[in-house]
Formats: C-alpha cells, structure tokens, sequence
C-alpha cells in the first residue's frame, strides 16, 4: 500500500502497489528485480557465498516470495543463466541474418559473441558453472542447448563460404572447424577474463586482436575452401 507520503512500498507477498491486488506488471517488475539483483550478489559474492534470504533482503520482500517463483537458489542460478542466454541470443540474432555474403555475417556474430563474453556477468556466470562443474551439469547443459542454434548458424555460415557438398562427413569436418576457428577469437580474451585480469586496455586494442584474429580465420577458410573437403 502507498505510505503517508503518497510513494509505493513492497507488501509482505513482495509485490510494489497501492492497494488491491498486486498487478500483472507490478508482479513482471518483482520478476525482474528478483533476477537483476540475485545477479548483482551472484557476481559479488559467488554462488556459495550468496544466500536467497539476503537476496530477499536486499529486495525488501520475504524469502517465501522468491521461493515461490524459484523453488531453491540453484533454480534461482538456472534462471539467470537462462536470462543470459537469451540476451545472448538476442544480441548475435540482430543483424547477421540479412548478409549476403557468408564471410561477413561470421565476422559479425563473433565479434558480437566476444562483446558479450567480455560483460562481467557473462564472465562470472561461466565462472561460476566452472567452479562447480558437477553441481551445475544440467544447468550447463541447458545453456549448451539455449546457444546450439547459434553454433548451427555459424556452421551453416561456414559451410557456405567452403563450397562442400553437404554430407554427413562434411558436417561433421566444418562443425570442428567451427569450434577451433571460434577460439581463435573468443579462448584467450575468455580465459584473462576468467582468470581475473583485464584482456584490453582501451576498446582499440580489443579491436585490434579482433581483425588480428578474424585475419588468421579468414585465411584458414581460404586455404580450407581451397584444399576441398575431407577424402
């Protein structure tokens, strides 16, 4: 209900209004609040260190309103990997799709990919899965599943600027070429991520390795579209 002053408070269900029942959009903003600050405390705290009822807390609404929506705090965890998952999608999805030439919608997507690597909650929650590998294996399997169509577009991308027939064995040949050339520029920014360091110093270096990268990847289509498929 509103205070004395007129301005909305969180009710005990967690839910800002002003009288009456709760609305859909008041009950969509607690949605989003829950998942934008059990982020912010994964990210500051880590997955251990981090406990749903501070997340309540932090909120202003009781632990029972969260563990209504997510049933424990590994759920909690799913669903913001799921949230990031789809950010991802969204992001690399925006434009490479109306590119005529194949070449040019890869470079594209990975330079999209490696700009949303690089924001921290990307990064903390890869470090997070890693740390516990085990504990989070159908999470992980999950956000493997949310990204296989963006790999099935690269290799569709890929297989266009080869030229191969479309076999079984040539599927197979361009899906691991895809995963080696994607590292060229994802793997070692990821792992200085990862590993707490800063990988670029200013938005020109990042750009900087980033054609240095795309320039060997191109130059190893060339050379594979060249050399024709598998025997």
């Amino acid at each position: 209900m509103a205070n004395s002053n007129g301005s909305t408070e969180f009710m005990a269900d967690g839910v800002a209004h002003t009288g009456g029942r709760p609305s859909h959009e008041a009950a969509e903003e607690l949605d989003r609040t829950v998942i934008t600050v059990a982020t912010a405390e994964f990210m500051r705290a880590g997955y251990a260190g981090t406990s749903v009822e501070h997340i309540a807390k932090v909120i202003g609404c009781s632990k029972a309103t969260i563990y209504r929506r997510y049933p424990s705090k590994k759920e909690l965890f799913r669903a913001i990997v799921q949230e990031r998952c789809q950010h991802m999608v969204g992001i690399l999805q925006a434009q490479p799709g109306s590119m005529a030439n194949p070449m040019d919608a890869m470079k594209d997507m990975l330079r999209r990919f490696l700009d949303f690597l690089l924001v921290p909650e990307t990064v903390e929650t890869y470090r997070i899965l890693i740390m516990d590998c085990q504990q989070f294996a159908s999470i992980t399997a999950d956000l493997d599943e949310a990204i296989d169509p963006l790999h099935q577009r690269m290799n569709m991308l890929l297989g266009q600027a080869l030229g191969w027939p479309d076999t079984p064995e040539n599927r197979a040949e361009i899906a691991m070429l895809e995963m080696s050339l994607r590292g060229l520029v994802t793997g070692w920014p990821l792992h200085q991520m990862l590993s707490g360091h800063k990988p670029f110093a200013t938005e020109t270096a990042k750009n900087r390795f980033f054609e240095a990268s795309w320039n060997v990847l191109e130059s190893a289509v060339r050379t594979r579209a060249l050399s024709g498929p598998p025997a």
